[in-house]
């Protein structure tokens, strides 16, 4: 009985009880959502989302935040089209040029977030509008096509390993590694100890500001990936691909167990978050829910989540 109890108070565990008992209702409500087709879709509607809200997870459990990661995920995915559609420059170097650039976009974020005691919800604010007005001015405002780059490009967002496709696989195995990482390795488990308390971190030793310059740098490199990816997948590269991502980003790690004042989170835990939130948007779909119903319900369950977050750990102290 312990046990059965234990496994309820996982937070988890509840979700996936959540999620499974969600199904469940939908199956009834509609022919169409179990089908083989609409869990593929869904599931890949949420791949390039998987690698942000990694690194969403990641700057939570350190005590920060990103805004920019919507905006740096679209510049990346920019940078590679123009460069290879417009310059001639091999697609390559220019996906690898575009991840560089959001890198750049995170080691700003995580030089101002850890060498000032400026917020990172106002750095990264900023950010977002420099990461999304270089897109803009780079694509002017459209869409770039990249349908005509190498297959060998654009099968990184359509291939298929076996029955599953491989962006999902891709995600997959970053999800995997950060989530093993941030349980068993020392380094990165110095991520919850300064997102804790970073003055304690800071007196057992801890170089705190090298610890959150480096989850904003991996968050860009995160992003940057995610970028090119959509692009593949898509065929086409826009400065608003990553519109309203970050909140889809926080809203699952929120909803996972990833706490708003920081050391807290887990990898899996986001991840069911995200997948419930798209589960959530497809059933949507599924009923005719009017498009402006949708993101009225998106902002109640993000403002549930933070309300569960911010109760559950008053309760704590």
């Amino acid at each position: 009985m312990k046990a059965l109890k234990k496994f309820f108070e996982i937070r988890e565990a509840s979700i996936l009880l959540i999620f499974i008992a969600f199904c469940v209702v939908m199956m009834i409500a509609s022919p169409f959502f179990l089908t083989q087709s609409n869990l593929t879709a869904t599931i890949l509607g949420a791949a390039c989302n998987m690698f942000l809200v990694t690194a969403m997870t990641v700057i939570l459990a350190c005590g920060g935040i990103d805004l920019s990661v919507g905006s740096t995920m679209s510049l990346a995915g920019v940078v590679l089209a123009y460069l290879s559609m417009q310059k001639g420059v091999p697609v390559a170097a220019a996906a690898i040029i575009g991840i560089l650039c959001s890198v750049a976009i995170g080691a700003v974020n995580g030089l101002i977030c850890s060498r000032t005691t400026i917020a990172p919800m106002i750095c990264t604010l900023g950010t977002m509008s420099i990461a999304k007005g270089i897109a803009m001015v780079l694509s002017k405002g459209a869409g770039i096509s990249v349908a005509q780059l190498p297959a060998s490009f654009l099968n990184l967002g359509k291939g298929m390993i076996g029955p599953i496709p491989l962006l999902i696989l891709l995600g997959v195995i970053v999800a995997v590694i950060f989530g093993f990482l941030l349980r068993n390795s020392s380094i990165m488990r110095k991520v919850y100890y300064v997102g804790s308390n970073a003055q304690a971190a800071d007196y057992s030793g801890i170089n705190v500001a090298k610890v959150k310059m480096g989850v904003y740098i991996l968050s860009g490199l995160l992003c940057g990936i995610s970028g090119v990816l959509a692009a593949a997948r898509f065929t086409v590269a826009s400065p608003i691909i990553g519109d309203g991502q970050e909140m889809t980003a926080i809203s699952s790690a929120v909803i996972g167990g990833a706490s708003l004042n920081g050391g807290i989170g887990s990898i899996l835990g986001s991840m069911l978050g995200l997948l419930l939130l798209s589960f959530i948007n497809n059933a949507l779909v599924l009923l005719n829910v009017n498009v402006y119903w949708q993101e009225f319900i998106n902002g109640v369950i993000l403002l549930l989540a933070v309300l569960i977050d911010y109760f559950s750990h008053r309760n704590e102290n």
